[in-house]
């Protein structure tokens, strides 16, 4: 048998902050949480394939934008958006629906033609407006969150829904556009709405 080796103590806590630094900083502990849920996959819809598909950024509430050739005696097509604020308080629907009613001129929410109805397990709720319909051309500013210049157009009709997802949010879809698009496109509006899943 060989003799115990006698290292110096400042061997010794060398050794022992090298063993407690083998993890960059830059490495955060994973948490338990995070790494037992995984991440939810999106609300997935299928638009219709007349309508033409635009790029959106990402990392921004828009998620997708379509255009809608013109109708009848239009003059301009129509266009739809799709948004996703965030879970929880941050797609109040009652808060996202008025900010849609503003873009009309009048008491736009006291002449709404509401509906809902159920797909998928999830509740979608329609409103439908017509009138003058003020186009931002600036971003809001303000209390009143306006923009301080604004294109107007009269005869637009505005078709929009939220889809209600138990576990991803609310999710609002947006058809504006003049009255006799949007009327021809709504069929197709509301297919994609019970499409998603």
């Amino acid at each position: 048998m060989f003799p115990p080796v006698k290292r110096p103590p400042s061997v010794l806590l060398l050794a022992a902050l090298l063993l407690a630094c083998n993890k960059a900083p830059s490495e955060p502990e994973p948490s338990a949480a995070a790494s037992a849920a995984p991440a939810l996959a999106p609300l997935v819809w299928d638009a219709p394939g007349t309508w033409t598909t635009l790029t959106v950024p990402r990392n921004i509430p828009k998620k997708a934008t379509y255009q809608i050739e013109k109708a009848g005696n239009d003059k301009e097509g129509a266009e739809v958006n799709v948004f996703f604020l965030g879970t929880g308080d941050k797609g109040d629907v009652t808060k996202g629906f008025k900010e849609w009613f503003d873009q009309f001129d009048g008491d736009a929410a006291s002449t709404a033609k509401r509906e809902s109805f159920e797909s998928h397990g999830m509740k979608i709720e329609t409103v439908e407006v017509a009138g003058t319909y003020k186009v931002p051309l600036s971003p809001p500013v303000g209390p009143q969150k306006k923009a301080a210049m604004q294109m107007v157009k009269n005869g637009w009709r505005l078709y929009g829904a939220v889809v209600k997802s138990p576990d991803r949010g609310n999710w609002f879809f947006k058809l504006t556009g003049p009255d006799e698009t949007v009327q021809s496109a709504k069929s197709a509006f509301r297919g994609m709405l019970e499409s998603a899943r």
